[in-house]
């Protein structure tokens, strides 16, 4: 028996008319009452779908529930059927075509994509408190009355097949529209009034720019984790012209979490009522072809201006920019076996990895604490007796640092050699981490009335260090070679010299460097692990170096090799348990995000009654 004759059989009392179009669920064709001449929609669920008893029922009661909704923003049940393996649905027949419909062949000004928001969250709202989701929303499912009234249509039907599932075809394509889904329904988690408002929001948006707020490529998997993992395009970057309390108010209802969204369908509408008025005056419905019937706190909000519109008054149409949307799962006949229900995999993380990082701190810690102050560094003392070796007048073996000015030539004073014997060449060398700054040749001692003298011209040092240096002096006679080594202070400060500059490169090279590693090691990307460790070690070695720059620039210590070799050894060590703690932290992310991934998992259930394998939807 052909589609009509099923139908004339199902609803006698009916004249059955041409098909008015054909989804996923289904067909629906005109028709009209014989007796009250009422013109009528009636849709034929695909007997495929119908066909299990557990669906039947549940579309009876869904019927039942949507019949008993009287609201003008709400196409109205008038008549529900069974026949054989179908379920018929009769309900007012829409003269006026669907929002989408208009949007592509004329196009929307602000105010009239305002007034249709109005008039859907009115409807929402009504349903809601019935305790009905709409579950696809979108300008399809909206459609003008021959009066330009307004109703939302097709409440129910993916809960009439998925409970509270969202079903996607085998091949992995969703049965719904992915541009519309609010985050929460496509990983499907609990619902509520929050999840048609996020509908709305993505509407409205649409409707105010021509564009949605996310990128549309890769198909519908793609869309849908975009809505689920990333913010959308804020409004008023597409659309600069839209006032600027109305965007907010879009975005707000844009919110990835559904906490942080209006909480009711009639909250969203009274804010985008205020915000209508506020910009176009308590008239701006007037100038619209969009009719609403319901006088409730929507319409009043709208209406609540006092002041004159902060707004002008011209207002460009806006047409779309893509279609893609509409096309998603829209294909017609489908059958329960060609379903599955969309799941969020569920995965067990691994720890924080805290212990490693606390290890990796506190090693950090030690490493530039040792190198600020110099540990592993054994001051140098004079090892000549008093008054035997004295620059510019000061004796090492008297003080505990000897000042030096640069500028000037230094003045070696020697009284006499530990052996008694006549020294002849005197040699300075000024030393800063172990490497020699300033090397003096060979300087001729000249005898004085109280010993002898040489001058050291170290004018090159002074734009090189500055500070507390290691210093040493070779005294060359007869006899051999005596060297004292002991502690010099420059009278320079270091920031000023090119060893200070390298200090600051220095750190400034390793805090970027590393914070980039240990990024990349966090965010559990799979390339360049081995280098990110082997870095990370390197620049923890180069931190205790660096705490031995910036300990000689404060004035803490002069640095040595080996009181440098020491915080760069434990420095190494805190950057290779650091790479450790942030793969682990690499490794939870990577499974998160893949947690978050959407996988189909077709399970044992009244929908499904043969278990099916996993289908990867990311």
């Amino acid at each position: 028996m052909d589609r009509d004759s099923v139908l004339a059989a199902a609803l006698p009392g009916y004249e059955i008319g041409s098909e008015l179009g054909r989804g996923a669920f289904g067909v629906v064709v005109g028709g009209r009452h014989r007796q009250l001449g009422r013109e009528v929609a009636i849709k034929q669920l695909s007997p495929s779908l119908m066909s299990d008893a557990a669906v039947r029922a549940r579309f009876l009661s869904e019927a039942q529930v949507l019949a008993s909704i009287d609201h003008p923003h709400v196409v109205p049940v008038y008549d529900y059927v069974e026949q054989e393996d179908s379920c018929i649905l009769v309900m007012e027949r829409l003269a006026g075509g669907t929002v989408w419909h208009r949007f592509v062949n004329r196009g929307f000004d602000q105010r009239s994509a305002c007034a249709i928001a109005l008039g859907v969250c009115s409807g929402l709202h009504a349903a809601h408190q019935h305790g009905v989701l709409h579950r696809d929303m979108k300008p399809e499912n909206v459609l003008f009355g021959a009066d330009h009234s307004l109703k939302v249509t097709d409440f129910g039907i993916a809960r009439v097949l998925g409970q509270n599932d969202v079903l996607a075809r085998r091949d992995g394509e969703l049965l719904g529209t992915p541009a519309y889904m609010a985050p929460e329904q496509a990983s499907g988690t609990d619902l509520g009034p929050a999840t048609d408002v996020y509908a709305v929001g993505v509407m409205l948006y649409e409707l105010l720019t021509g564009h949605l707020p996310f990128r549309e490529d890769g198909g519908s998997m793609a869309i849908v984790l975009r809505h689920i993992n990333e913010d959308p395009t804020p409004l008023l970057q597409v659309a600069p012209m839209v006032p600027g309390g109305l965007a907010e108010v879009v975005m707000n209802a844009l919110a990835r979490s559904p906490g942080d969204r209006f909480e009711t369908a009639e909250m969203f509408g009274i804010a985008i009522g205020r915000e209508t008025s506020t910009a176009w005056g308590s008239n701006w419905l007037e100038e619209t072809d969009v009719v609403l019937r319901d006088s409730g706190p929507i319409l009043v909000s709208a209406r609540s201006a006092t002041e004159p519109p902060s707004q002008p008054d011209h207002d460009r149409v806006v047409r779309p920019t893509i279609e893609v949307h509409t096309k998603a799962g829209a294909a017609a006949e489908l059958s329960l076996d060609d379903l599955m229900p969309l799941r969020r995999r569920s995965v067990e993380l691994p720890p924080f990895p805290a212990r490693l990082t606390w290890l990796a701190v506190g090693l950090s810690l030690v490493a530039i604490v040792l190198g600020l102050l110099g540990f592993f560094t054994n001051p140098p003392h004079s090892n000549l007796a008093p008054g035997q070796l004295t620059l510019n007048g000061h004796d090492p073996a008297k003080v505990g640092s000897v000042p030096l000015d640069l500028n000037r030539d230094i003045v070696i004073g020697v009284r006499s050699l530990p052996d008694g014997g006549k020294p002849a060449l005197a040699q300075l060398t000024l030393a800063f981490g172990g490497v020699a700054v300033v090397h003096s040749t060979d300087v001729p001692l000249v005898h004085r009335s109280n010993g002898w003298s040489a001058l050291v011209d170290a004018s090159i040092g002074r734009y090189i260090v500055g500070g507390k240096l290691s210093a040493s002096v070779r005294i060359v006679g007869p006899g051999g070679a005596v060297t004292d080594n002991f502690a010099a202070r420059v009278d320079r400060s270091p920031f000023g010299t090119f060893g200070g500059i390298v200090g600051i490169i220095l750190l400034l090279v390793v805090a970027a460097y590393g914070e980039s590693l240990l990024r990349t090691l966090r965010g559990g990307y799979r390339r360049n692990i081995r280098a990110s460790v082997a870095g990370l070690t390197v620049v923890g070695a180069f931190m205790g170096i660096t705490a031995g720059f910036w300990g000689w620039m404060l004035g803490f210590s002069s640095p040595t090799l080996l009181g440098l070799l020491g915080p760069a050894i434990i420095g190494a060590g805190s950057g290779l348990v650091a790479a450790s703690a942030a793969r682990q932290m690499g490794r939870r992310a990577r499974i998160n995000r893949q947690s978050n991934r959407l996988v189909l998992v077709a399970r044992k259930s009244s929908l499904h009654p043969h278990e099916a394998p996993a289908l990867d939807g990311g």
